[in-house]
C-alpha cells in the first residue's frame, strides 16, 4: 500500500498532464480498493500536505481533481470534516483557475453527496457568495452556479 501510495503520490505532481489525469483516474480505483479507513488516515492527509505546499497552481488544480475519485468511499461527515476545509481554502487561492476549479468541485460534491444544512449553509455558502464579485468572470459563474444548488 505505501509504494503505491508514494507512486501515485508523486505522479499527482509530474509535469505531464495526461500522467496527472490518470493517476486521478487511479486513485479512485485505489480508494475503492483500500476502502475508507485507509483513504482518510493515509492517502487524504498526503493530498492536503500536496495542496498546502503545491508552488505551481497545476499541483493545487490537480488536487481539486482528485478529490471527487476518493469521496466514493467517504461518508458525508468525513467529507465535511476534511475535503470541505480544503475547499474552501480553494475559494481563497490566488489564481483565479484554482478558484473556479475550487467552485466545480463544490458543485459536484454537492450534487453526488448529502453534505447537511449546517455544512453548506455555515461553511460551503459563505465562501461561495464571497465569490460572486469576484474579479474574474468564469469565478463569479461557477460560484452563482454552486450557490444555486445551496440554495436548491
Amino acid at each position: 500500500q505505501s509504494k503505491l501510495e508514494a507512486l501515485f503520490i508523486s505522479s499527482l505532481k509530474d509535469s505531464v498532464h495526461s500522467v496527472r489525469q490518470a493517476s486521478i483516474t487511479h486513485l479512485k480505483e485505489i480508494a475503492d480498493t483500500f476502502g475508507s479507513q485507509w483513504t482518510v488516515e493515509h492517502l487524504l492527509p498526503k493530498l492536503v500536505e500536496q495542496y498546502s505546499q503545491s508552488a505551481g497552481y497545476a499541483n493545487r488544480m490537480t488536487t481539486l481533481h482528485v478529490l471527487p475519485q476518493v469521496t466514493g468511499v467517504m461518508t458525508p461527515e468525513q467529507i465535511v470534516q476534511y475535503i470541505v476545509p480544503l475547499l474552501v481554502k480553494a475559494t481563497k487561492d490566488t489564481v483565479p483557475n484554482v478558484r473556479f476549479c475550487a467552485c466545480r468541485t463544490i458543485s459536484w460534491m454537492m450534487e453526488n453527496h448529502n453534505l447537511g444544512a449546517q455544512a453548506v449553509n455555515g461553511t460551503i455558502k459563505p465562501a461561495l457568495m464571497e465569490l460572486e464579485h469576484d474579479s474574474d468572470i468564469d469565478v463569479q459563474y461557477y460560484a452563482q452556479r454552486a450557490i444555486q444548488l445551496c440554495n436548491a
